[in-house]
């Protein structure tokens, strides 16, 4: 293919032999300088309707999925006139955190993107179709696109390139797990789970004794009763009073602002609260969330009130989504100024890798205002000490096993 300056060079080199010729009187030189011309006028016209009337569209059959789910990407390219195409190469671009099957991929120029690539032909009124699954590793809100066509005319004097369909995009929720430590075995996005669930269980409210079933957590055992019993037996608890559940995800993860963040303990934070807004949203407790870490498309803190509307679970798992690794602040002075907002009885489950003095201080204060506090830890590091009459649920030692087997984390 050539440049610009290459096209120019051969238009002069044609009217120059017309010119030798004409002063020489060679006629074969005249025919052939205006046959170069000639060649050159029809590749102009060429390229110039090269790209006219071709369509290129893009679809994605789920634009909703969770991490490590499959959705389908399918690519069409259609000529809808009669001049053909004898060259068509077109690229787009995709995140790097998706893997599309079997396509044709190379690095980009633009960060955190890789160019998928295309070369074909096309007869006049052809549609060529291709199909590509895709996979999705990581969480996240992913432009795919935009497409660029680039062609010719036959002889490749000239090229033309355009750009060709808007962008879609791709939202990825966070993983739902189970957390047997909370009392949940099995946890379906939207599906359901059987027992109950000893986060939101009041141990000072005693309610009586049943048998064992697969997931109760193993602290509920009543271990004299189950060696009378010759089976095991588990102690259930009344229900916590309060059914709005709010949960309180902690994004900092590092001591400091500077040293950045975990991406192990981020994603065990995001996890674990999706986890639970799954269970809730599915027992129909009015469900809200509050965040210092900030969504795409704005620098405010995450803030969606308690609801029991279907469409509750979505609106989290859709902010969970896209909440970005650094925090717009210390949680402990904006958690103290939100709960304002609630009544007493609230039942706040904070969710965290990180537990400093300020937030010990702001976890008591909550408590001794009448409000139900519940940490589950996730962290790498042992969970501070915390004030009495706060229930706390260590999930490291959970977390490390579903890490190691692969079951969840950064990929």
């Amino acid at each position: 293919m050539f440049d610009q300056f290459w096209h120019d060079i051969w238009i002069i080199l044609f009217v120059l032999l017309i010119i030798i010729g004409v002063f020489a009187g060679q006629g074969l030189v005249i025919g052939l300088g205006a046959m170069g011309l000639v060649v050159a006028g029809i590749s102009w016209v060429w390229n110039k309707l090269s790209l006219e009337e071709v369509a290129y569209t893009r679809k994605i059959s789920q634009s909703r999925v969770f991490i490590g789910e499959d959705t389908t990407l399918a690519i069409t390219v259609t000529n809808r006139k009669p001049l053909p195409l004898g060259r068509l190469e077109i690229t787009d671009e995709v995140p790097e955190e998706l893997l599309v099957a079997d396509a044709e991929i190379s690095p980009s120029a633009n960060p955190r993107y890789n160019v998928m690539r295309h070369t074909t032909s096309l007869a006049w009124y052809e549609r060529i179709s291709w199909e590509y699954k895709v996979t999705a590793n990581h969480r996240g809100f992913y432009r795919i696109g935009p497409a660029r066509l680039e062609s010719g005319d036959l002889f490749g004097f000239f090229n033309s390139e355009a750009r060709a369909s808007d962008n879609d995009y791709l939202l990825v929720y966070p993983q739902v797990v189970p957390l047997p430590e909370l009392g949940i075995p099995a946890v379906r996005p939207l599906g359901e789970t059987r027992g109950g669930i000893a986060i939101f269980q009041d141990p000072s409210r005693p309610a009586g004794i049943r048998d064992y079933q697969l997931g109760d957590p193993l602290k509920t055992v009543d271990w004299k009763l189950s060696a009378r019993m010759q089976r095991l037996q588990v102690r259930t608890f009344e229900p916590s009073s309060s059914f709005t559940v709010v949960l309180v995800v902690v994004v900092e993860t590092a001591e400091r602002s500077w040293e950045g963040y975990s991406p192990t303990n981020l994603e065990r934070v995001i996890t674990t609260a999706a986890s639970l807004a799954s269970y809730v949203s599915e027992k129909q407790y009015s469900l809200g969330l509050f965040s210092n870490g900030t969504p795409i498309l704005t620098d405010r803190p995450m803030k969606i009130p308690p609801a029991r509307s279907p469409e509750q679970l979505t609106i989290i798992l859709e902010a969970l989504a896209t909440i970005r690794p650094l925090p717009i602040g210390p949680m402990a002075p904006q958690l103290a100024q939100y709960t304002t907002q609630f009544s007493q009885g609230v039942t706040l489950v904070v969710v965290a890798a990180l537990i400093n003095e300020d937030m010990v201080e702001t976890i008591d204060d909550l408590r001794r205002h009448g409000y139900k506090i519940v940490v589950v830890y996730v962290g790498d590091r042992s969970c501070p000490p915390l004030p009495d009459g706060v229930l706390v649920h260590d999930l490291q030692d959970h977390l490390e096993k579903m890490e190691m087997a692969c079951e969840f984390g950064p990929r």
